[in-house]
């Protein structure tokens, strides 16, 4: 379980988290939906660990969060994938930095995690050669051979366009829903947030946190059009 209690952030003497709790099981994934600024983005990093909390605390299954003892994967908007790196070299990286194996039962690890997400044959690649689809799809690889106690995401899908956002969506909870570990993951759509999510936090600007069961990920259901509406009027009022 990630345990996140009373996280506080300030810069320059103003405070963009104030004392914001939160917890998600194993194998859950909370999306977390909030107007521009006010502290969605700081949250993520204040987890991943970078950017240093004033005051609170992180916590894993009753430890403390922390880049040397646990995996967190971070995927963040951009997909943080190095440019100068071919797709293959990109998910070596990760490994190495980690100190995890390249190979599992004969079979090297990048090539299994390439073919579940169909870029294989792309491997050799460099970013700039990939689609915004293709580089997401590079991203959350990285992060599935990580098999990441805490994952978390910052609007990745934002930037694609709405087919490709779409099935990025439903290739993402294809792969994921139902691993260990503990998923933040933050948009802007409040669809999305109901269609991934198995609660949405709404972050309100007074850093109010409103969880929110999330019923069905079925988009044409009563349930979810209503869930998106009572979200919408949340943030309006």
């Amino acid at each position: 379980m990630l345990d996140i209690k009373n996280l506080t952030v300030a810069y320059d003497g103003i405070t963009v988290l104030d004392k914001v709790s939160l917890q998600v099981a194993d194998g859950e994934i909370y999306t977390i939906v909030g107007p521009s600024g006010c502290g969605k983005s700081t949250l993520l990093r204040a987890v991943a660990g970078l950017i240093p909390a004033c005051s609170g605390d992180v916590f894993f299954n009753g430890d403390a969060l922390s880049a040397k003892v646990h995996t967190i994967g971070y995927i963040p908007q951009s997909y943080g994938l190095l440019p100068w790196k071919t797709v293959e070299q990109n998910i070596v990286l990760a490994l190495k930095i980690k100190g995890m194996p390249l190979m599992q039962d004969g079979k090297a690890i990048v090539d299994e995690a390439l073919a579940r997400v169909d870029l294989l044959a792309h491997k050799k690649r460099f970013p700039a050669a990939l689609s915004g689809g293709q580089k997401q799809r590079v991203a959350i690889a990285r992060a599935f051979v990580l098999k990441p106690d805490v994952l978390l995401m910052d609007e990745p899908f934002s930037a694609l366009d709405a087919m490709t956002k779409e099935e990025m969506q439903q290739f993402f909870l294809d792969i994921w829903k139902g691993r260990a570990g503990s998923t933040l993951f933050i948009t802007h759509d409040i669809e999305e947030a109901v269609f991934l999510g198995e609660k949405v936090v709404v972050m309100l600007p007074s850093q109010t946190l409103k969880i929110l069961a999330s019923p069905t990920a079925d988009r044409d259901s009563l349930d979810f059009v209503r869930l998106c509406s009572q979200i919408r009027n949340m943030l309006r009022g």
